[in-house]
């Protein structure tokens, strides 16, 4: 039997081909730092945005549901993000979706209460890679939690946007990670309680990623 988790994952949510064809859409070319590194990029995309959040929209009763005292208000628009090669470097430095940490505290300052990942490329540990819709690399994680998620193409993982859900993407190895990253907003401000999500990884997850 699992807890409840503070993390839910929907796996599926959007095809394969469906996000080779989104990730094509929205690439950019990476530009360059003066010391040869490519950086990475975010950018909006209205299209696409509107094909994903069809997709998102039947989730957001599962969200209520799940999230206690959560109700669901509205959603930033969303970021499209691509990682490139980053030669051993983490993709993403440790980072909180809602908060900066000021004068010895954590400070809210972005009216966000979730966000949300989804992937538009999968891990691949082996050669032969498929550039155009795998990835080896650029794993989330939790630092807190000490454990994180490999990038599963058309997979969603929704999490609370406060300080205690730092997370961040290490380096890319081959290939580009692209993903879309959803700041979810409730009415009022919600609060997490994390006595409302016992356990840890190992007994929120039937499996370990």
């Amino acid at each position: 039997m699992t807890d409840k988790s503070p993390f839910l994952v929907f796996q599926d949510l959007i095809d394969a081909e469906t996000c080779a064809k989104i990730a094509d859409a929205v690439r950019v070319v990476p530009l360059k730092n003066d010391d040869g590194t490519l950086q990475s990029s975010e950018r909006f995309h209205e299209k696409a945005e509107q094909q994903i959040f069809k997709a998102f929209q039947p989730l957001i009763p599962k969200l209520e549901e799940h999230y206690i005292g959560f109700k669901y208000r509205g959603t930033e628009h969303l970021v499209f993000q691509q990682f490139p090669i980053t030669n051993g470097i983490q993709a993403e430095e440790p980072h909180c979706e809602n908060a900066v940490f000021k004068r010895k505290k954590w400070v809210r300052v972005k009216d966000r209460d979730l966000t949300g990942i989804l992937w538009l490329k999968d891990y691949q540990e082996a050669p032969p890679f498929d550039l155009r819709t795998q990835v080896l690399g650029g794993k989330l994680e939790f630092p807190t939690f000490g454990f994180g998620f490999q990038p599963q193409c058309g997979t969603l993982v929704v999490y609370p946007a406060n300080e205690r859900f730092i997370s961040l993407t290490n380096g890319i190895l081959v290939g580009e990670l692209q993903c879309v990253r959803f700041h979810i907003c409730g009415e009022g401000i919600w609060i997490y309680q994390p006595a409302d999500y016992k356990g840890n990884f190992s007994t929120w997850f039937q499996f370990v990623v």
